[in-house]
């Protein structure tokens, strides 16, 4: 895996480490949802984080993110 990294470009190879950090979040957000119950608040606030960085990776993952190919 890490062959792999090291020849995407660069932006394509943050957005997957980002992706990896962000499933991480929320797997841990989801341990905790099951072992507890969370608020509207934590909830809200969850959403929002997938919102967010799932935009960050959709755009730095555009044809167009000023790879090797434009």
């Amino acid at each position: 895996m890490w062959r792999r990294l090291v020849r995407m470009e660069p932006a394509r190879a943050s957005a997957a480490a980002l992706a990896l950090l962000l499933a991480a979040a929320v797997g841990a957000f989801v341990f905790a949802a099951v072992s507890s119950l969370p608020g509207y608040g934590a909830l809200i606030a969850a959403a929002a984080l997938v919102a967010v960085a799932g935009s960050g990776l959709l755009y730095a993952w555009r044809l167009a993110a000023g790879g090797l190919g434009d």
